[in-house]
């Protein structure tokens, strides 16, 4: 169904996250007479400052105002000025709490890292909120990118719409610590797809993940693939390993070396090749 209304190409606003008091609303109104306010969650109201005369961005620019604001209500209370604008591609947030500035982030969209709109400043301010971001703007931001959709997609149980977007995400979760992306990675080394074997594997390798450690696959057992490159990556990722192993770690120290000396023993040149550069930095960082 399309909106009623056209989408404002630009916006700027003011999120009060504590009680909304009459002292707070009155210096609201006589800094920015243009304001109007209302609350969108409890403890939370947003002062709609959009009405500022053409080319002003008072939710943003005026920070003396948004530490002054941030002085009206309870001790605690948090100010947050944003603006999103289409025009000129770029959103941005200031936080203030007690009359001094704690935060500032500001991104082009087009030159975003991340490139997931989901992490930039306007909506990742709404999901710490548990906001839908239509409640701060509905301004059109970009679409999310495919690779973020497709990485979120994998977290979920779920497939990627194409093969090429799983190996991406999968080489992108490699470099992630987290319990859920560990168990996809496992899942994945039994994958019929030797391209996603390839990057699991290597992702799997580079993070001290508790391998041999409940139902965790060994490092050694990586050098089972029937693939001579998969056999190879899960050398490369025991590489990027090494700097992050303690020297009190033998268990694991063990398992390096054992993954090693297969590779040593691999009937693939290249395979022996990284087992050799992977026994050369084993040697120069652990002895």
């Amino acid at each position: 169904m399309a909106d009623e209304e056209p989408r404002p190409r630009a916006e700027n606003g003011v999120l009060f996250l504590g009680p909304w008091g009459e002292a707070s609303r009155a210096f609201a109104l006589a800094r920015w007479p243009f304001a109007r306010d209302a609350e969108v969650a409890p403890a939370v109201t947003r002062l709609d400052l959009s009405g500022a005369p053409p080319g002003d961005c008072p939710a943003y620019t005026d920070g003396p105002g948004l530490a002054m604001l941030s002085v009206t209500g309870q001790p605690g209370a948090l100010v947050v000025g944003y603006f999103c604008d289409a025009d000129m591609g770029a959103e941005g947030v200031r936080v203030f709490e007690a009359g001094q500035e704690r935060d500032r982030r500001r991104v082009e969209w087009s030159r975003a890292d991340p490139p997931d709109p989901v992490a930039w400043p306007v909506a990742s301010t709404a999901v710490s909120l548990g906001l839908p971001v239509e409640a701060l703007t509905r301004v059109a931001r970009p679409p999310r990118p495919p690779l973020a959709l497709a990485v979120e997609a994998l977290l979920n149980g779920e497939a990627p719409p194409t093969a090429e977007l799983r190996h991406q995400a999968l080489q992108l979760l490699g470099g992630m610590d987290h319990p859920r992306v560990t168990t996809l990675l496992i899942e994945h080394l039994r994958s019929d797809d030797w391209v996603a074997r390839f990057h699991a594997v290597r992702g799997y390798a580079r993070l001290p993940r508790g391998p041999g450690q409940e139902g965790r696959p060994p490092l050694d057992a990586l050098l089972q693939d029937e693939d001579e490159g998969v056999r190879e990556s899960a050398l490369r990722g025991i590489a990027e390993l090494l700097p992050e192993v303690a020297f009190s770690d033998r268990d694991l120290q063990a398992q390096i070396d054992a993954a090693i000396g297969k590779g040593l023993a691999d009937p693939d040149e290249d395979v022996r090749a990284a087992a050799e550069e992977a026994r050369a930095l084993r040697t120069k960082l652990l002895g």
